[in-house]
């Protein structure tokens, strides 16, 4: 047994002295590039291009913003935390040797989820809510690397990470922004935004009513959680005003996607942004000039993970390959689950990399310590 894990290790070293340099190289090396997934693609990762600051296309392709490890999510365009945690375990992998995984970075592609969901008008309503994309996955591709919160059905129906991040919902409004009159004076602008399919729209809404917050709002909020009418039927909003009329602003406005609420945010569209506290306020940093104030309590305990479940079998795929790939999706969550109790823990390396000069807060700091104990 001890000449086995000599000959991993040493095979292990071997292959990060050869690799070591590759990472330093230019994006022209295609030695750790990968490519959108296909037929071929013994592993297939699901990233976001709109979820910043956990999983986002940056820009350009390619540009380190810190001495992170550029792994193959990174060198394809993709960072955030969740994406860094993701390459980490990748690269480990492919550096690990097991003869029973025989991983390498050609075998691995990613899958654009926002990307795939504007492409057609139907699959942009949902393809990147949370319904859309544990529809694909297992489908389209095996992991999910993305801010998804931890659920029981999702407990239950996929394989799941140890948590890896905890925030809450919240909201901002624009610093020096006029204030709120009465709620029904203003037609033109709704009074609340938010990011369509996500949770924010449900259990983030619900949280605010039964935290009695912003109580003059209640109302609205009910009439959004409120069933939507039959085909046919007319329901006026509690100001009384019929959806159907020109120049129709609901009191609760959805968005597609976080760049697009942080836009209308920013342009004075709506009062309130509401979200996962780090994703809005990511998104609104991102746009030159926009201040915002509040965003200091959350009244939601969401727990971020990263979920799998292996694709069925492909076309002219033997049993053995199709037991090879769910050995992969396998191992990625064992690499995992040991790189996050580890101390120091990938979860701090991946906080420190993204939200670069900011400290956890005290909640966080508390999550991160119960993960992985006193910080060594």
């Amino acid at each position: 047994m001890g000449a086995v894990w000599l000959s991993r290790i040493l095979f292990g070293l071997s292959a990060l002295i050869w690799t070591a340099p590759v990472f330093g190289q230019a994006a022209t090396d295609g030695a750790l590039e990968i490519g959108e997934c296909g037929a071929s693609t013994r592993l297939c990762v699901g990233v976001r291009s709109d979820a910043r600051p956990f999983s986002y296309k940056s820009s350009p392709p390619g540009e380190a913003s810190s001495d992170a490890v550029r792994g193959p999510l990174r060198r394809a365009g993709y960072t955030g935390y969740m994406v860094r945690i993701c390459d980490a375990v990748l690269v480990e992998m492919v550096l690990d040797g097991d003869p029973l995984v025989d991983l390498k970075f050609g075998d691995i592609g990613f899958y654009d989820i926002d990307k795939a969901a504007q492409a057609t008008d139907a699959a942009a309503n949902d393809g990147a809510s949370p319904s859309g994309r544990f529809a694909d996955l297992g489908k389209r591709f095996d992991i999910l690397c993305d801010p998804a919160t931890i659920t029981n059905d999702r407990r239950d129906d996929f394989s799941v990470s140890p948590p890896l991040f905890l925030t809450g919902i919240s909201y901002i409004t624009r610093k020096g922004a006029p204030q709120l009159g009465r709620i029904c004076a203003d037609r033109k602008r709704s009074l609340i935004g938010l990011v369509g399919g996500t949770t924010a729209a449900t259990e983030g809404i619900r949280a605010l009513l039964d935290a009695h917050e912003l109580p003059e709002l209640h109302r609205p909020m009910i009439d959004f959680l409120t069933p939507s009418p039959k085909p046919g039927d007319v329901k006026l909003d509690s100001c009384g005003f019929n959806p159907a009329d020109p120049g129709f602003k609901p009191r609760i406005q959805t968005y597609k996607t976080h760049t697009a609420a942080a836009k209308a945010f920013c342009d004075g569209e709506f009062y309130y942004l509401v979200g996962d506290l780090e994703i809005i306020t990511a998104n609104v940093r991102m746009v030159p000039g926009c201040d915002y104030e509040n965003g200091t309590s959350t009244y939601t305990n969401d727990r971020y993970a990263v979920f799998g479940r292996t694709r069925p079998a492909m076309a002219g795929e033997s049993p053995v390959d199709t037991m090879a790939r769910r050995l992969l999706v396998a191992r990625f969550f064992q690499i995992m689950s040991q790189k996050v109790v580890f101390n120091p823990s990938i979860l701090d390396k991946a906080f420190g990399d993204t939200f670069l000069g900011v400290s956890p807060s005290r909640k966080l700091e508390i999550f991160f310590w119960s993960v992985r104990g006193e910080r060594h």
